[in-house]
């Protein structure tokens, strides 16, 4: 493990803001998760996706609590295995661990416990929880074919490719999650992606029930936030933000989309298949 001193150090090299250690912390150990994770058999059958990935290969600036997973091929007892295997490869790194498990319909959920890691960093966060450092590993496994890329995951000293869901296949996830759940970082996470011209797999969309172009979804579901609801969800996002400046995206978030979807909609979209076309609105 890394000292302190180093694990800061790293931390304000990769652009993080080192006030906020116990976030820093986690993304540490999360690249430590994933090292053993690639290690293993089990490693080729699970695709990287969530904010976490956005986090730690596209370089989202905000911190990401879980690690989500798609897959088509592991089972539920390959799952538990495969996180037994993590806890023993963290055991001989020197990081101790407890897992549980609680999945759910077609998604295999298991949390990850470092009881010991805030106290060996001297590290005290009015966000710290008695039992310590949760980490949830969530694997769901979809009735499609996955499509995927294999990317460079680094950081703290650690580098190793990793396979990770394909970016259009990311962004239709998270407009499914936006349109069925109320939460900011879904919305911050749209913004980054159409900022940054993410393509969107709109045959993976039509699976998950949408069928509308995508950006009217998009809008048709801000506006059915109200301006109270916007700043609650900015005032949760924020501690979680590098910038917490940023939070005030979501605050403005019906002002400012309109003009954001009409930039991207005017630009055409490149994924690893090439440029595609996006239908305007």
């Amino acid at each position: 493990m890394l000292t302190y001193e180093s694990l800061i150090e790293q931390a304000k090299y990769r652009g993080m803001p080192h006030t906020k250690n116990r976030g820093i912390l986690r993304e540490y150990l999360q690249i430590l998760i994933l090292k053993e994770l690639y290690k293993t058999e089990f490693g080729k059958k699970l695709y990287f996706t969530g904010g976490t990935y956005l986090r730690l290969v596209h370089n989202l600036k905000r911190f990401s609590e879980d690690l989500d997973f798609n897959s088509n091929e592991i089972t539920k007892t390959g799952f538990e295995s495969l996180l037994k295997k993590i806890r023993i490869g963290l055991k001989k790194a020197g990081i101790n661990s407890q897992v549980k498990f609680a999945h759910w319909d077609n998604i295999y959920v298991s949390k990850l416990i470092f009881p010991e890691a805030e106290k060996f960093y001297n590290i005290i966060s009015k966000y710290s929880k008695k039992g310590g450092i949760m980490i949830k590993v969530k694997t769901n496994n979809p009735k499609w074919r996955i499509k995927s890329k294999t990317q460079l995951i680094s950081g703290f000293g650690e580098f190793y490719p990793g396979i990770c869901t394909d970016e259009s296949v990311l962004f239709a996830d998270k407009i499914d999650a936006f349109n069925k759940k109320t939460r900011g970082r879904h919305l911050y996470d749209i913004i980054f992606m159409l900022s940054n011209n993410y393509p969107i797999d709109r045959s993976i969309l039509k699976k998950l029930g949408i069928k509308q172009d995508p950006m009217k979804v998009i809008l048709e579901r801000i506006n059915k936030f109200s301006k109270t609801e916007l700043k609650k969800q900015a005032e949760i996002l924020r501690p979680f933000l590098f910038d917490e400046s940023e939070a005030d995206l979501i605050i403005s978030a019906r002002e400012i989309m309109p003009s954001l979807i009409e930039r991207y909609v005017r630009r055409p979209q490149v994924s690893r298949f090439g440029i595609r076309k996006v239908d305007k609105l």
